[in-house]
């Protein structure tokens, strides 16, 4: 018996969830901006760092094809030309790595400032 109360019990949690309106629970975006005006004015004006995303896509894409080559040349190579082209290869790998590190350790830090300044107001 306690079983069959606890089943319909569920059930009838489990109806009352989901019948529910979820746009009670959904705040509007006039509600929103009432609590993040400064978000708002983000996203009303393009930022500087959206360019320089652009930008930084290009050169995420021509060091790739370079890459690409690299690789093509080394598979191609026999001997010693296939060792130097391995090197070649392993080299670029390298400068795009540390590259990429850099690019991200100037976004985070940005991205810290950004809060940073924010938790201050």
């Amino acid at each position: 018996m306690k079983t069959r109360v606890a089943v319909l019990g569920g059930v009838l949690a489990v109806a009352a969830l989901t019948i529910a309106p979820a746009q009670g629970w959904q705040v509007s975006p006039e509600e929103h901006a009432k609590h993040h005006p400064a978000e708002q004015a983000e996203k009303a004006t393009p930022a500087p760092q959206a360019k320089m995303a652009g930008m930084d896509m290009k050169a995420m894409m021509a060091s790739n094809a370079r890459l690409d080559a690299l690789v093509t040349k080394m598979n191609a190579a026999q001997g010693q030309a296939k060792v130097d082209a391995m090197a070649e290869l392993l080299t670029a790998l390298v400068q795009q790595h540390e590259s990429m590190h850099g690019n991200m350790g100037q976004m985070m830090s940005k991205m810290q400032e950004k809060h940073a300044g924010g938790a201050a107001k």
